[in-house]
């Protein structure tokens, strides 16, 4: 009896919005927040310098009132903090808060995972006055606002407590205040602003089952759920009175990824192959019921550099019987076996089943393994699979193709057995960049030698025991110096207008190179019930428009 916890008793119905989430949250610390969950969630207790939580999905001041590079070197940023800004426990917020942040997340004592890209591009920060951040960095590059959007943690608390927030004791300085937490079952908020706009009390309920998940919908202990129901479920629930669902187009992108080191997944006629014979608008039609929109790559038709003069491809069976055929794979040829890896989500696991019965239907022998998430990611982080099937939820800055494409961002750098992508060395330079014709894209002129300059760091760096700075999320092996030359340039100009060729250039070498094949955007889809209200869906997903939601006040009788 003495081992037994009791929950805590909720809030009054008219104070409170109790939200579902598929998965518990990790670390609500902003400098740790990996997962969704704590990502989102992060974002209420916790502002940042600019937010690109809104429909334009473009950076806006939050803790910032205004930014300004210096006249004479663009590397130099001045940012001015608003001065109304106080922590939880009512200390102002400070420029030293700002500096602590961003040392602490660089710093590799502490640990964050987001140092990598913050050392490689910042110089040196320090606060020029108590609401005044001066940011040198090593070269100008184009998503700076872009990331600034890491919350902001209180060196007053931190800086005593070895870097970290004390268990479940977080400070921070956004709508919402921590309040506590019942493991992974519970974990509650309260409003800080002034009583009027929404709800006092935010809940959130982690329910992992599907089912119960629907039952407590139905039941009233939850109100309010995000991409918590399949599509058919969600038609059952927006079929009764009580209940709502909305829904609207996101920038979420769902993808088969290939694995380049696998012999036959190295051959670019398999992969088109493979894309053909899937049927996604019959998918999008029957399974998503409508709530999703075609992919030609990983941005959304709604994105700023989106570019829709790409090669599609539409169901064509019988022409990936064709290809595979021309490939050496077919009845008189090699067999082709694939096996695609999902995770234990019921939904996900007849969506790679209905995409593994296309394969068959064209002749390759596709199977579908699922494992707990854990093991499933770990897989993938390590490029340990033929082909999976995952979302990409919140692609905001077309940056993300440099993150997860680009030549030396692989898992394991050294040349393995295996297809030619496998055999390639990634340690220094991008693999065949003597084979780049200036002649043919005069934008990467200058690329072979910036890219043997960087090569020659790449060996210093390893010779001292340090990683280059590159990402590790090229789980697919792709390699193209075309791309990673454009990928490149387009961190340099800061105006989205010069930006825009170089990403295009890169959607559509990737639409014909395909080391992914993109499938759809997946609506975004919030279920409540009817007397909820205030909550507008983001593209993004995230939850910052959780401070407007509030139940619909009972009209009060005469």
């Amino acid at each position: 009896m003495s081992g037994c916890e009791h929950e805590k008793p909720l809030p009054h119905a008219s104070d409170r919005i109790v939200m579902a989430l598929d998965a518990a949250p990790g670390n609500l610390d902003p400098r740790f927040a990996t997962d969704a969950s704590s990502m989102r969630i992060s974002r209420l207790i916790f502002q940042s310098l600019v937010s690109v939580d809104n429909e334009e999905l473009v950076p806006k001041p939050e803790l910032a009132i205004r930014w300004a590079q210096d006249e004479d070197d663009p590397a130099i940023w001045l940012i001015t903090l608003r001065k109304d800004a106080r922590w939880h426990d009512g200390t102002p917020l400070t420029a030293q808060d700002v500096v602590y942040t961003y040392r602490s997340v660089m710093n590799p004592a502490v640990g964050s995972p987001f140092r990598d890209p913050y050392q490689a591009h910042f110089k040196q920060i320090q606060a020029v006055s108590s609401h005044t951040v001066r940011i040198e960095l090593r070269a100008p590059y184009a998503t700076f606002l872009t990331d600034l959007v890491l919350g902001i943690v209180p060196s007053h608390i931190l800086a005593g407590t070895g870097d970290r927030f004390l268990p479940d004791q977080y400070v921070g300085s956004g709508p919402y205040r921590f309040r506590s937490r019942q493991g992974e079952r519970r974990l509650d908020l309260e409003a800080v602003r002034a009583k009027g706009e929404g709800a006092k009390h935010l809940i959130f309920r982690t329910i992992r089952d599907e089912g119960t998940r629907l039952i407590a919908l139905l039941g009233g202990s939850i109100d309010i759920a995000q991409n918590s129901f399949s599509p058919v479920l969600a038609n059952v629930i927006g079929a009764r009175p009580e209940l709502v669902v909305d829904s609207q187009p996101s920038i979420a992108f769902t993808y088969v990824a290939l694995n380049m080191k696998h012999l036959a997944l190295a051959d670019d006629r398999v992969r088109r192959a493979l894309a053909y014979a899937i049927p996604r608008q019959r998918i999008i039609n029957t399974h998503l019921l409508g709530r999703a929109d075609l992919a030609s790559g990983m941005l959304a038709p709604m994105h700023w550099a989106y570019e829709s003069d790409v090669s599609k491809y539409e169901y064509d069976p019988e022409y990936a019987r064709e290809l595979l055929l021309e490939a050496g794979y077919g009845p008189e040829g090699k067999h082709l076996s694939i096996q695609i890896k999902i995770s234990t989500d019921r939904f996900r696991r007849t969506l790679a089943r209905t995409i593994a019965a296309a394969w068959k239907e064209v002749g390759v022998n596709a199977t579908v393994r699922s494992y707990e998430f854990g093991t499933f990611f770990a897989d993938i982080k390590n490029g340990h699979f033929e082909a999976y099937l995952l979302d990409l939820p919140e692609p905001m800055e077309p940056d993300m193709y440099r993150w997860m494409l680009y030549s030396l961002g692989t898992p394991q750098k050294e040349p393995t057995g295996g297809s030619r992508y496998a055999r390639y060395d990634r340690r220094y330079l991008p693999p065949e960049l003597l084979s780049l014709n200036p002649r043919r894209d005069a934008d990467c002129a200058d690329y072979r030698g910036i890219a043997l300059r960087n090569g020659m760091r790449n060996w210093v760096h390893r010779a001292f025991g340090i990683s280059p700075p590159y990402s590790t999320a090229n789980r697919v092996y792709y390699a193209n110096p075309i791309v990673d030359c454009h990928l490149e340039l387009a961190l340099e100009p800061s105006d989205r207008k010069e930006r825009i060729p170089h990403y295009s250039e890169v959607q559509q070498i990737l639409a014909n190179d395909l080391p992914v094949i993109p499938l759809w955007h997946p609506h975004v889809q919030v279920t409540r019930r009817a007397n909820v209200v205030g909550f507008d869906p983001l593209p993004n997903l995230r939850l910052a428009n959780l401070v407007t939601t509030r139940r619909k006040r009972q009209p009060t009788k005469p």
